[in-house]
């Protein structure tokens, strides 16, 4: 792999993504390029579907079916592509997701050095993941199966992907390659579903969209925003944390049955994790979500815990939900 194109994707990382910029580099090395990577490839196409405003369907989806484009195995002359991205990236606000989106060639030359095969079971999930995001371009969220199939495109397709990836690099009994195959979706649905509640004011404020079923949850975006409907807007709450709590127990199983080999994925996934459960142990009834000057997170202190004994922490953490 470059070592010009790995450089770039390994000092963009701390840019684009905190959490990621954390527990990313304590994958295993036989791993860890090509998550690294892959990471940065999906935050480029969801760069396009979610941070350019006022962008009509037709040109979103023409650069997000583009950015698939590049990194398909097809062998043909991409300067136009990368041209195409480059232009368009001005359009992003954020100045690192900005940067990121403009070296895409910087992306692409890393991912090109992967194996043959990987690339072919990367780009399938990929394909899915940019299909699945494109149908909810103009599609609300308003009942929980909807939810459920969003957070399967933005997240279970990468938990597949990384199930694949861990299948074809370890040499594993055929039972726990079942056990992984079966779960990784709930993993993905998990930590989509803590960010997606968590970030509930910012998407009313500030985006154009949100992915609260309110149908379901038999409330409108008026009555979460108004304050003299508290006992409505943390009801909604609770329901949608109760749904994210639903897949603690596929957490556990995908986790037992991941290889003692990978210690380094297997701590990836708990601090993950185990952030995913404190933060939703911390949202409960909590009204700041909605009327909060401040985005609700995890004190540092607590952070720093996970971080000392994940592992230990996780199984703490995804069992007390699960009562």
């Amino acid at each position: 792999m470059s070592d010009k194109s790995l450089k770039f994707c390994r000092d963009i990382l701390s840019k684009v993504s905190r959490s990621f910029a954390l527990t990313i580099p304590m994958l295993d090395d036989i791993i860890r390029n090509e998550v690294l990577v892959t990471y940065l490839q999906d935050r480029i196409l969801d760069n396009f579907e979610d941070e350019v405003e006022e962008l009509d369907f037709a040109k979103r989806k023409m650069l997000m079916d583009t950015v698939s484009k590049i990194f398909s195995s097809r062998d043909y002359d991409r300067n136009e592509d990368f041209e195409i991205i480059e232009k368009n990236s001005s359009l992003i606000k954020n100045p690192s997701l900005r940067e990121l989106s403009h070296n895409i060639r910087q992306v692409h030359a890393a991912y090109d050095k992967f194996d043959d095969q990987i690339k072919v079971f990367s780009y399938s999930w990929f394909v899915e993941m940019n299909q699945g995001m494109q149908k909810y371009l103009q599609k609300k969220v308003r009942t929980f199966s909807e939810l459920d199939e969003y957070c399967y495109y933005g997240a279970g397709t990468v938990g597949g992907f990384l199930t694949d990836l861990i299948i074809y690099k370890m040499d594993m009994e055929d039972r726990k390659k079942e056990v992984l195959k079966e779960n990784f979706n709930e993993a993905g649905l998990f930590l989509q579903k803590v960010n997606l509640i968590r970030d509930i004011k910012d998407d009313l404020e500030n985006r154009a969209k949100h992915f609260w079923p309110l149908a379901d949850l038999k409330i409108t975006e008026e009555e979460l925003r108004d304050k003299e409907n508290k006992s409505g807007a943390l009801k909604a709450l609770n329901t949608m944390l109760k749904d994210a709590g639903k897949h603690t127990e596929t957490l556990v199983k995908y986790y037992r049955a991941l290889p003692d080999e990978l210690s380094g994925y297997k701590k990836f996934f708990a601090v993950n994790n185990a952030l995913g459960a404190a933060t939703l142990e911390k949202l409960k009834d909590n009204k700041e979500i909605f009327y909060g000057s401040r985005p609700v997170k995890v004190s540092k202190i607590e952070f720093l815990k996970i971080l000392k004994s994940p592992e230990k922490y996780f199984i703490k953490k995804i069992q007390k939900l699960s009562l």
